[in-house]
């Protein structure tokens, strides 16, 4: 058993996390993988490498790139206001109507990251000013992708995700095919969270996937596939500072821009460490990717527990060596820390 195998059991047999599906790049090769724990408590039998996790904002990097293909394609202009491709989406907000596709993916809107009793629906600050985390404007990209494209994005992530890149284990939609091998997430102190099955994808958080799958479109990232060297290198290169280590959304501005963590095109980024990362968060599940370009070395993980972030402390020092400011920036603790 590797180093790497032995973190995940020791995680499961020790209770905090319920089951984990792994897998690594070595070299950009296909590495370690591994799946360990049980389903959920709707099904007790083992997590294997397809069973099928939610991951959340893991969905964003990966809209990022059809994005970006309909905009090397002239289709979709990232620049041109969302408001005059589709339309208006934010009612009662000037402001609002200059918010662009390139505005969403990097952060950048203003825009609240979920819309609650103490973060309206509207933009806090001028578009393009300052980073905070923001999900909710994704819907309104989706909206100009599926208009530009005439496909729904579930058919655009079909089409130009999950066939090509042969990820048979992924939707941003329920499918009966799921119905045999997925996983039910668990809430920190041990009830199921609600079981979602979407008839429509949500561009910003609807991914099901296996960690198999997903670490072939972290390979494709590394690579290059599907998009010009000079749209891919967009992708990758610090557009905006976030903000000081907290919570990423920030919509009055109070903390100062970060030093360690940037956003390109739909992923965070680590510049001093050459490293593009995300994370997923949704009720009872977690979700981690990251990787470090220069060596072509990444790590993918999927839990479904509450804690499953902080299985970075044991896990990217054995699949990711090196220093990585996005552990502290999310400000994940470890798996031994009381809650």
């Amino acid at each position: 058993m590797t180093p790497l195998e032995q973190a995940l059991h020791a995680a499961t047999r020790s209770g905090r996390l319920q089951g984990i599906s792994l897998a690594t790049l070595r070299a950009g090769a296909l590495g370690e993988a591994h799946a360990v724990g049980e389903r959920g408590a709707h099904d007790r039998r083992r997590v294997d490498e397809g069973t099928v996790f939610e991951a959340a904002s893991l969905t964003k990097p990966l809209v990022a790139f059809i994005a970006l293909q309909l905009a090397q394609e002239g289709r979709l202009d990232l620049d041109t206001p969302l408001h005059e491709l589709c339309g208006a989406y934010v009612p009662d907000d000037p402001r609002a109507r200059r918010i662009t596709g390139r505005h969403v993916l990097t952060h950048t809107s203003g825009l609240p990251n979920v819309v609650g009793p103490q973060t309206p629906f509207r933009t806090c600050f001028e578009p393009g000013e300052r980073f905070s985390y923001g999900s909710s404007a994704f819907g309104w990209l989706q909206r100009a992708m599926e208009q530009a494209s005439g496909r729904p994005l579930q058919q655009l992530a079909r089409e130009r995700v999950f066939q090509p890149l042969r990820m048979q284990r992924s939707s941003l939609t329920w499918h009966e095919r799921f119905d045999d091998n997925h996983a039910r997430g668990r809430e920190w102190h041990g009830e199921p969270a609600p079981q979602r099955r979407l008839g429509r994808a949500q561009a910003s958080w609807s991914l099901l996937t296996t960690a198999g799958d997903y670490i072939r479109f972290v390979r494709a990232t590394l690579q290059g596939y599907g998009l010009a060297p000079d749209v891919h290198a967009r992708w990758l290169a610090p557009a905006v500072p976030a903000r000081a280590d907290g919570d990423p959304q920030d919509l009055p501005g109070e903390r100062p821009p970060s030093t360690t963590i940037a956003w390109g095109l739909g992923w965070g980024l680590e510049p001093a460490q050459g490293c593009f990362f995300h994370w997923g968060h949704c009720p009872g599940f977690r979700a981690f990717v990251l990787a470090h370009r220069a060596s072509g070395n990444a790590v993918v993980w999927l839990a479904n527990a509450a804690r499953g972030l902080r299985l970075a402390h044991d896990v990217l020092p054995l699949a990711v060596p090196g220093p990585h400011p996005s552990v502290a920036w999310l400000q994940i603790g470890r798996l031994a820390d009381a809650d």
